[in-house]
């Protein structure tokens, strides 16, 4: 058992920010201060003569989560923003740092509606009313031994559950921030011997611990709903009114189910798996081109999209005859075999080619291909082609049990010389890893489909019908464009000769906010030569715009318009400020290992680094150190093998690490730059006052 003071370290530094929140505030500012006026409790008549409708949520919701089942919170949100379209209300988004203070929002007028997936239990009743249920859940009791203490975070609904259950049990208190991750890093480290949790997300943390089992399932169903004050029935009435309508209760039954059917419910069930041409997060945004494409699809027929995401291809198969999910979407080609399985085919929705790839210098034909060796894996469609090829091209064979991610790495390392990938995921890895060259394409192309259920007739003539409508239409290109169009290679940056004390531009906005932070202004600058080239008009394949590239959607989070980041006062304030707040996600480190995990989390999501430090610690290297150890373990997170048993799936390591290297070698050099000057100045300034100067050897 650990000791008491080091179970105290851990519930500090444990359950600080492990997806999106933290001790205290979970936004870099504490919000601003409301004024008496601003605030109401008016009824629904008041709000649609007022014309705004003040959804509150908690701040960062969904921020680092990708979620394995169920609706995003982005998709709750939508659905928010929708009912106040539908009455033609604008909507003002209010944040809150915990559940206490968004019911304190509702009950002190700064808002009209908690958009949250909150537990419906006989004590808030008594203090919020709730609007029709959105899902419901039994609740697991997890961890490594029931019959020790339970640690259950304040202000939650599971302090109910525990009364009712486990009147006897020792509760240790956990901060009412801590997220099911924080949960799962106490109880490996016996911080407490078990606790209770939503089935959803208990499945994940029992899915990727080695430790921490299933103990028990309550059995109560529990409702989740939004809140509002008890004194508003008709805007209740009118909230349910539209639920009602959108069908929106989940009761997660495993079935197969026919266009009407998914109508009737208002929701699409979209099975795939992660990697990054399908379903994957990237600093906090929900990306893959297969995602995007079904989503605009769901909306277009006025669907939510839920994603369910399998562990493999094989769990694909078997849960589409199950009825876990409407499609399949995850690149796949039809093969009689498949066909075989009662699965039906779409027609193609993306064409490929097989491209030859190589780090450096491309491959110009496939007579250049002479004397070289090309090395897949033998059970990929690869090995079958290049088979094929045997005859009339002269190279040389080469296997390995390495994924196509591990492959592309080993290009770029230079241990594997040549290898062949389907081609709009050698143009996206591309993108992100320049030194990457694409080759010869391989002919004929190859068409990439979705699946459904052998006997779902009507979604397959739905989604059949969308594709030949869409298919390279304007929305198609500007999508496949995003994904799969190498811009970053097509304008490399420039680079700039540092003379002087001048880094770039900027330097007179970044010093004082920098100081402000806390943070060195030439390791911003740094950042934002790698970010942006100090181009402030910059924008990325997901929309990340201004020097520090900052995502719309984390501007939002911060308080500034998105619209503003290509203003260099704007953009930079917005960066430092996220940079400062991924730094928080990390109170257990050491100040300076704090800021290489920021970086990394500015790159890639803090979530996607804890995982890099759980994995770490598996692999037995140090997960408070980043070069050399937890750089090490991102790198395997790209691997299918490691990212299913990750918590945030797949991530693209090798940019994360490259990211943060790079930086810190541009930093050092900026620093060596000053000291250069520094010393060249006190030279001068001894010669001005006559002074020798020093000896050579320094003595």
């Amino acid at each position: 058992m650990l000791r008491l003071e080091v179970v105290a370290t851990w519930l500090v530094a444990a359950t600080c920010g492990v997806l999106a929140a933290g001790c205290g505030r979970e936004t870099p500012d504490e919000p601003a201060v409301v004024p008496a006026e601003t605030l109401s409790t008016a009824d629904w008549s008041t709000i649609v003569e007022r014309g705004s409708i003040r959804l509150a949520r908690r701040a960062w919701t969904g921020f680092d989560t990708l979620p394995a089942q169920g609706l995003s919170a982005e998709e709750y949100h939508r659905l928010a923003e929708r009912f106040a379209r539908e009455h033609e209300l604008d909507v003002e988004w209010v944040r809150a740092a915990d559940m206490d203070e968004l019911f304190r929002h509702l009950e002190e007028g700064r808002a009209d509606i908690a958009v949250a997936n909150i537990t419906v239990t006989e004590s808030r009743k008594q203090r919020m009313a709730f609007s029709l249920p959105l899902t419901r859940s039994r609740e697991w009791v997890i961890g490594v031994d029931a019959d020790g203490a339970f640690g259950i975070a304040d202000q939650t609904a599971y302090l109910d559950s525990l009364a009712r259950h486990y009147p006897g049990a020792q509760r240790i208190p956990v901060p009412p921030a801590t997220d099911p991750i924080g949960f799962q890093t106490l109880l490996e480290e016996g911080a407490f011997g078990a606790t209770i949790m939503d089935e959803a997300a208990a499945r994940v943390v029992v899915a990727t611990s080695e430790r921490v089992e299933k103990l028990r399932e309550l059995p109560e169903v529990h409702d989740h709903a939004w809140a509002l004050r008890l004194d508003n029935p008709a805007l209740k009435e009118a909230l349910d009114a539209y639920l009602l309508k959108r069908h929106t209760v989940d009761d997660h039954v495993d079935e197969v189910r026919d266009w009407d059917r998914i109508l009737a419910t208002g929701r699409l069930r979209m099975l795939t798996v992660n990697q990054p041409t399908t379903y994957y997060l990237w600093r906090g945004e929900l990306l893959g081109f297969e995602y995007e494409l079904v989503h605009s699809f769901a909306s277009a027929n006025d669907l939510e999209l839920e994603v369910v995401v399998a562990a493999d291809f094989g769990e694909l198969f078997e849960w589409i005859g199950m009825g876990r999910g409407d499609l399949i979407a995850a690149s796949l080609v039809r093969t009689d075999e498949r066909e075989a399985m009662d699965m039906r085919f779409t027609r193609p929705h993306l064409y490929i080619h097989e491209t030859f790839v190589t780090a450096g210098a491309p491959v110009a034909d496939l007579a250049a291909l002479a004397g070289r060796r090309v090395t897949v894996n033998p059970h990929t469609s690869y090995a079958v082609t290049l088979k094929a090829m045997a005859n009339d091209a002269d190279f040389r064979l080469d296997y390995t049990e390495l994924s196509t991610t591990g492959i592309l790495d080993a290009v770029v390392a230079g241990d594997i010389d040549v290898t062949l990938v389907d081609g709009h995921r050698a143009a996206l890895e591309a993108t992100f890893e320049p030194r990457l060259s694409l080759g010869p394409a391989l002919e004929p192309a190859i068409g990439l489909r979705w699946a459904v259920a052998a006997d779902n007739a009507e979604l397959l003539k739905r989604l059949d019908a969308f594709i030949a409508e869409n298919y390279r239409g304007y929305n198609f290109n500007v999508l496949y464009r995003k994904y799969f169009v190498n811009k970053r290679r097509m304008a490399r940056q420039q680079e700039h000769r540092v003379v002087g004390h001048e880094l770039s531009p900027f330097d007179q906005i970044v010093q004082p906010l920098a100081e402000q932070a806390g943070l060195d202004w030439r390791l911003v600058i740094a950042q934002m030569y790698q970010e942006s080239g100090f181009d402030p008009d910059r924008v990325s394949f997901a929309g990340a715009k201004g020097l520090l590239q900052v995502l719309p959607r984390t501007a939002a989070e911060l308080g500034v318009d998105p619209a503003k980041l290509a203003d260099p006062q704007v953009g930079i304030a917005a960066g430092i400020r996220y940079l400062a707040w991924t730094r928080e996600r990390f109170p257990d480190l050491p100040v300076g290992e704090q800021l290489w995990f920021a970086l990394g989390a500015y790159n890639a999501g803090a979530g996607h680094i804890r995982d890099g430090r759980r994995l770490a610690g598996r692999l037995g290297l140090d997960d408070s150190l980043w070069f050399d150890n937890v750089e090490r373990a991102m790198l395997k997170l790209a691997e299918p093998e490691y990212a299913r048993e990750s918590v945030y799936g797949y991530v693209r390591g090798t940019e994360v690490t490259r990211y943060v290297r790079e930086i810190r070698d541009r930093y050092g050099a900026y620093v060596d730059h000053f000291d250069r000057l520094a010393r060249s100045g006190a030279a001068e300034a001894d010669a001005v006052n006559g002074l020798p100067p020093p000896p050579a050897d320094g003595t």
